[in-house]
């Protein structure tokens, strides 16, 4: 049966969640955070499938909302590899398509995790692959560390200075703008131009897996310039890279590298046991650094879109 999420199916939607791609960080408390707390301008909704008593499958929809072209709708649908095979996946979607077209969407958006049979189930119902991010991971204990040193040393004579995200967080008006224009320049379809500080404290900052030690700032004076957010689960011993971002103006000088290499020592030390990543396939630059670093690939996870046919607006913008 589908019906509307409650929060008491937090914990089971994690695990569906982590049955179907664990190269994530996903917990109770972040879904709870998602569901719950979403910004109004995201339109989300929820639902699960609740099999023998068990829930089973997970759908959210919802709408872009860091983009000024409306109507952008975006989900996931997600069931347990061994509940597949039941139709569960269709109702699912049947349930997203009528949500989202009844709220005005002219495009649908999800993403795939190394899932063949997800891509055909996509392919089969209209979606064209659109793009594509690298995932990948690395041991953070194997990071050769032996530069930090002298490139702290170096960004130090340059007037630079690296500091915790909990040191920090007086200056949360400049942390969103660089994460702002670090989303700007992030290969898209459509520039976020759009994004808001109010979905930037949702979506980041209040991120309930945000390591506030684990992540670095690096200070121009006491501006920051640049920034690298780290999330966590202990339990698990895994680590998220979630956000890399530097102002146009400080961009290369080494100051991604050095948040990258601090984040790597820290979660060493707390002896978390893989790190993770993910990249649009197009951004050579930070590939280039993440290869520097160790990364290896793991997987392609791929953007699928479907335009519904009579309903794209005639004029985009906002």
């Amino acid at each position: 049966m589908i019906r509307e999420f409650r929060e008491s199916d937090a914990t089971a939607v994690a695990e569906i969640a982590l049955a179907v791609n664990p190269h994530q960080i996903e917990t109770a408390e972040l879904i709870r955070q998602r569901v719950l707390q979403a910004p109004a301008q995201a339109r989300r909704r929820d639902w699960v499938v609740e099999l023998d008593g068990a829930v089973v499958a997970h759908a959210h929809a919802g709408f872009e909302w860091s983009v000024p072209t409306p109507g952008k709708g975006r989900f996931w649908v997600g069931v347990l590899p061994d509940r597949r095979g039941l139709g569960i996946g269709a109702g699912l979607y049947e349930r997203v398509d009528e949500y989202l077209q009844a709220e005005g969407a002219w495009r649908l958006r999800t993403w795939v995790d190394d899932d063949a049979g997800a891509e055909r189930f996509l392919a089969a119902r209209g979606f064209e692959r659109v793009g594509a991010d690298r995932m990948s991971d690395l041991d953070p204990r194997s990071v050769d560390l032996s530069e930090l040193p002298a490139l702290e040393a170096s960004c130090a004579d340059n007037g630079f200075r690296l500091a915790t995200l909990a040191e920090t967080l007086g200056r949360v008006r400049d942390l969103f703008e660089i994460a702002k224009a670090g989303a700007i320049d992030m290969p898209s379809d459509e520039p976020q131009t759009a994004f808001n500080f109010e979905g930037w404290q949702w979506d980041e900052l209040e991120h309930p897996n945000l390591s506030k030690e684990g992540s670095f700032v690096v200070l121009a004076g006491e501006r920051p310039v640049s920034l690298g957010f780290l999330t966590v689960d202990f339990e698990r011993r895994v680590a998220y890279n979630q956000l890399t971002a530097t102002l146009p103006a400080f961009r290369r000088r080494g100051l991604a590298l050095l948040v990258k290499l601090a984040s790597a020592r820290w979660a060493a030390e707390q002896g978390i046991e893989r790190l993770m990543t993910e990249n649009d396939a197009e951004n050579e630059r930070m590939l280039a650094l993440n290869d520097r670093l160790g990364y290896r690939p793991l997987y392609d996870q791929t953007f699928w879109a479907l335009e519904l046919e009579g309903k794209r607006p005639s004029r985009e913008g906002g």
